[in-house]
């Protein structure tokens, strides 16, 4: 049999796995070759076909050890020994666990190089200063848990780095996966002087600290290139992070633009599409690619394309670290999406380069899973992936002085690894807004371990976005699916789901410990827009019936209990053009457009009224106040009472004691009967205006909310 007809692979400390492209003649005999020249017998136990391969399964007499070099001889001919499934197994796990810093150690005198890879038999250092064309090399040394050191003496910022690795027997150069930023497109890493890249006035030692509640909240997801990068957005740095930090910009016709609209709005949070180093945009050329960045390459440094100059590793730190400051000196916490479910390209990543098949989930036969729908799964749960998103988290939290995480595909992640990231993130800042996505995805972890909705009771630091709010206000986010409220649906489950969705979903046997766990959205940046969806939904409607159901949305949105979500433009009625997953398409189709924006200014002043009253009005988030459906209302009406819980005469002087939510999903005006009382009426037909409501009875017209008090 010739050397590229089998492979071998070191499973266990002392299993070791042939696979053959083609059965073997005659049982052969197996042996173990060391560099020293000794050679042990293999004792083989198993044989098994698996996918037209044949697996011979052998026990070996000595322990192996790891970061060795070994063979495995058949006959007369030898193959090298690889690492298998070896690195997937609890002893490798507990032998080489390691708590300690990684990365490039930066100090004026000295930087400190380390790196885990208990896998590697050698390490070297690659590096040279800005402008020098070759590269020095050093050797590293290894510690007993698999981490290579190596010191270098003298002041190194701006020094660019790589890893030289000897893995399964070939030598292979990785850039850091603890890199704080790197060269253009992520090519080396780069040491960096942290404080060389803080703005004017950064306070290295302040700490951020949120006093809001979740309940208080307002979330508005927005893409850096996006949201500025319109023609007539009237911003200078378009598409960068710079662009959405200026102030005073408009468009050609005066309308308010970029961070002065977003502070007029009344939001409190902005949540910012990934910002780490992604790897489908060429950053030499950013303008003539776009990407959302959900495919991570470098998780502690900032993506290069959104950078004045992406080539100059300090400036996409100090940029990005003045758009965060700016945001928050205008009163806007700042929310980052991160994405630590899966890499850009598993082979070329540096943890498959460092320590191959540890850092993902694999099937039976070796397969990396792929629930995440890209191709590849972390592993979470083993402890130093756990370690590195940890890691990145808290240094997010500490550099860039972040106000909370939402995380991607969050339902792929272990509850224990969520938890234990919270209760961190929660020391230093114990108001830190954690969300994420808890779909239950098919990756390989128990499903009472994975971070999903249905451990929304175990996970009580986090808030989820909720499907079921979603659906059964606007429907299925598929054409084809079941159609909400919104859309015509008068089913009483559909009712049933909404008036647990403004009572909070917080009840007995509900998914959810509070209101505060409750995202409630009915568009954000995935799948078709609200007003794409509606147009295909309801193809013969006018355009104003279609804006009037994405309004009723609104009211879902901001009056149920929980936090609200909005997707940038949503106010807008911000379109894709049908497009339905956007994340690789023109500016033409993504780009915030503030043409539309300035022509539906009412629409958009209407959507800053209804925050304002929910801001204002405590009555809207208190866990407290009771909520009752109204009965005997005709076909398309849905509405609730809601009574302010507090008892203090001073406080109720200035606050609503009783409201009354009222939707009409109906084509056509219908009069309901009014519980008795001294009503008022501060919304009706996408206006605000407050007067006396001078009867029992209440006329709401077609396809639209009123909002009623006392």
């Amino acid at each position: 049999m010739k050397n590229f007809e089998a492979i071998a692979y070191m499973d266990d400390f002392s299993l070791i796995t042939i696979v053959a492209k083609k059965p073997f003649s005659i049982v052969p005999s197996f042996g173990l070759l060391q560099t020293d020249g000794i050679v042990h017998s293999l004792t083989l136990f198993k044989q098994e076909n698996y996918n037209q391969r044949y697996i011979y399964k052998c026990k070996s007499p000595i322990q192996l050890v790891m970061g060795k070099d070994y063979w495995i001889k058949i006959n007369e001919n030898q193959i090298p020994l690889q690492i298998g499934s070896i690195v997937r197994t609890e002893q490798f796990d507990s032998l080489f666990f390691d708590d300690g810093p990684l990365g490039a150690l930066y100090t004026p005198d000295s930087t400190v190089f380390k790196v885990w890879s208990p896998v590697a038999v050698e390490m070297q250092v690659k590096y040279k200063k800005t402008g020098e064309f070759d590269f020095l090399e050093a050797s590293m040394e290894r510690t007993e848990r698999g981490v290579w050191h190596f010191t270098l003496q003298g002041d190194h910022h701006l020094t660019e780095y790589i890893y030289k690795a000897r893995v399964n027997h070939v030598w292979v150069e990785i850039t850091d996966p603890y890199a704080r930023s790197v060269t253009i497109n992520g090519e080396r890493s780069v040491i960096i002087d942290l404080q060389k890249t803080d703005p004017d006035q950064w306070q290295r030692s302040e700490k951020r600290m949120n006093l809001r509640s979740k309940t208080d909240s307002i979330i508005y997801e927005l893409h850096i290139r996006d949201f500025t990068i319109h023609p007539d957005s009237g911003v200078k740095h378009k598409g960068k992070y710079l662009g959405m930090a200026e102030r005073n910009t408009t468009t050609s016709k005066g309308t308010i633009t970029g961070l002065d609209y977003l502070t007029r709005l009344g939001i409190t949070h902005v949540q910012l599409m990934p910002v780490a180093d992604f790897g489908s945009v060429d950053e030499t050329k950013p303008d003539s690619q776009y990407n959302w960045g959900y495919d991570p390459v470098h998780f502690f440094a900032p993506e290069g394309s959104y950078a004045t100059e992406p080539s100059n590793p300090v400036l996409r730190i100090q940029e990005l670290k003045t758009l965060i400051r700016t945001l928050q000196d205008n009163g806007l916490s700042v929310i980052l999406d991160v994405v630590f479910n899966h890499v850009y390209k598993l082979e070329e990543s540096s943890f498959e380069k460092l320590v191959p098949g540890y850092y993902f989930r694999y099937d039976a036969g070796g397969n990396p899973v792929n629930g995440t729908g890209v191709g590849n799964d972390t592993a979470s749960e083993r402890k130093m992936v756990r370690k590195f998103i940890i890691d990145a988290l808290l240094y997010w939290l500490n550099e860039y002085k972040v106000d909370g995480f939402r995380f991607d595909l969050m339902g792929i992640h272990d509850v224990e690894t969520m938890n234990i990231a919270a209760q961190k993130l929660k020391s230093l800042n114990p108001g830190i807004f954690l969300l994420g996505e808890g779909w239950d995805l098919n990756t390989n972890l128990e499903p009472e371990k994975r971070a999903t909705l249905s451990s929304a009771k175990v996970l009580p630091d986090y808030s989820f976005f909720n499907d079921s709010f979603r659906d059964s206000v606007k429907g299925s986010i598929f054409t084809g699916g079941t159609a909400g409220f919104i859309n015509g649906n008068q089913e009483h489950s559909v009712k049933d789901q909404i008036l647990r969705s403004v009572k909070g979903y917080s009840g007995t046997n509900d998914r959810f410990l509070s209101a505060e766990q409750s995202i409630n959205y009915t568009e954000c940046h995935d799948n078709h827009t609200l007003f794409d969806l509606l147009k295909i939904r309801h193809p013969n409607e006018n355009e104003r019936q279609r804006k009037k159901r994405q309004q009723l949305a609104l009211a879902f949105t901001l009056f149920s209990r929980g936090v609200p979500f909005i997707h940038s433009g949503q106010e807008f009625y911000r379109t894709k053009y049908g497009v339905e997953n956007s994340y690789n398409m023109s500016d033409r189709i993504n780009a915030f457009n503030w043409h539309d924006c300035e022509k539906h200014k009412n629409d958009v002043k209407y959507f800053q009224e209804l925050i304002k009253i929910r801001n204002e009005q405590p009555v809207f988030r208190e866990e407290e106040s009771r909520i009752n459906r109204l009965h005997e209302l005709p076909d398309g009406v849905f509405g609730v009472e809601i009574n302010h819980s507090l008892t203090d005469k001073k406080v109720k002087c200035f606050n609503w004691e009783k409201v009354l939510l009222l939707f009409n999903q109906s084509l056509k005006a219908v009069e309901i009967p009014i519980p008795q009382g001294s009503w008022k009426i501060a919304v009706e037909n996408e206006k605000y205006a407050v007067r006396n409501l001078d009867s029992n009875k209440y006329l709401i017209h077609p396809l639209s909310f009123s909002l009623l008090f006392v």
